[in-house]
């Protein structure tokens, strides 16, 4: 299992630092210039802010997974609550895949509709790993407790 979980953390590294730089695109692929536009700077600045933010968190994610991997494995509290919060942040993600967004106005073609099966998986992926991270850490799984 241990085996698992780390090639399960080299992927999801991995995976994470494609997003990152595919996050990128998503202000220009998403219109967000002009559809920002219409608001009040203040909004705008904290739109930017929270998305600064959100990147920021992934990007830290990719270097505890590819970087500190045998820290999250540790079995640790504090390697326990990283991958709880990792865990979470992923499952509300996940959540808001199915049920919190409308994605009507994005064109239906065959390349949002392969970047948004893509993204699923991986938000799927990365619950799971890190549910098993969180067993792992545990000792449910064979962890070190």
């Amino acid at each position: 299992m241990k085996e698992l979980l780390e090639i399960g953390l080299q992927i999801a590294g991995w995976s994470l630092v494609a997003l990152c730089i595919g996050s990128f695109w998503i202000p220009k692929v998403l219109g967000w210039r002009e559809k920002l536009a219409g608001l009040t700077p203040l909004m705008r600045e904290l739109w930017w802010t929270y998305s600064i933010y959100v990147w920021g968190s992934h990007v830290f994610f990719a270097v505890l997974a590819l970087g500190f991997g045998d820290w999250l494995m540790g079995g640790t509290g504090a390697a326990t609550a990283m991958c709880t919060f990792i865990l979470l942040w992923w499952s509300v993600r996940v959540w808001l895949q199915f049920f919190g967004f409308d994605f009507d106005e994005i064109p239906d073609n065959a390349t949002n509709r392969i970047a948004k099966g893509l993204l699923t998986l991986l938000f799927i992926g990365l619950v799971t790993l890190f549910a098993g991270l969180v067993c792992w850490n545990a000792g449910w799984l064979g962890g070190s407790r």
